[in-house]
């Protein structure tokens, strides 16, 4: 069985029980990683615009990293976000949501204004350095004590995975590069995320989240 989901605009075919991440990482959508699954850069965080009753709960990784305002706002990390249901679900990546959101601001969509654009731009700038900031740094023990330090300091398991993928993501963004920058994008009506669910417990290995 495959699962159809939607990541930056674009169709991509996955398999139940797979993490958000992989499915970006193998059709080289624009999205951030570094800890390879280990739930620690936070830079795969991803904005879930429908089918969020699609996913497994919240992890321990997300319920560290992710302040409750967040995830309320349909905000998962894709190395921690799993699918579970065989419905629809559309996604939108925050390296992703970031470009649109700086691009609307340098080129305004008709009917915005540089001004108008900025406010968003800079309060998603402003949350993502938060979720570090804001929880130093009891973030950081709480990683430490999941993962051990060893995977904090040396977080990439399969190097040439890592760099195959980060190279294949950027000749993409540069082959687009020319191409309009679609306006940012806005959650439609979705069950709301419950992020007081039961944490689900994150394997050592940094694998797929088990309930």
């Amino acid at each position: 069985m495959t699962i159809q989901v939607e990541i930056n605009d674009e169709m991509m075919e996955a398999k139940p029980g797979e993490l958000l991440l992989s499915v970006a990482r193998r059709n080289a959508a624009h999205i951030g990683f570094y800890c390879d699954g280990y739930g620690l850069c936070t830079m795969c965080e991803c904005r879930i615009l429908s089918g969020a009753d699609q996913l497994n709960p919240p992890t321990e990784a997300e319920h560290t990293w992710l302040p409750p305002e967040r995830m309320a706002e349909g905000y998962r990390l894709g190395c921690q976000t799993s699918l579970r249901g065989a419905g629809p679900v559309k996604v939108l990546t925050r390296a992703e949501e970031l470009r649109r959101q700086f691009g609307a601001v340098l080129r305004p969509p008709a009917g915005t204004t540089t001004t108008d654009n900025l406010g968003p731009f800079a309060a998603n700038v402003a949350m993502v350095n938060w979720e570090h900031i804001g929880t130093f740094p009891f973030n950081l023990f709480r990683t430490l004590r999941r993962i051990g330090p060893v995977k904090v300091l040396l977080p990439v398991r399969d190097l040439n995975l890592f760099v195959n993928d980060t190279v294949r993501i950027t000749q993409r963004m540069i082959e687009d590069a020319s191409k309009p920058i679609p306006a940012p994008a806005k959650p439609t009506a979705t069950p709301e995320l419950d992020t007081q669910r039961p944490l689900v417990k994150q394997t050592q290995s940094g694998g797929t989240p088990q309930v």
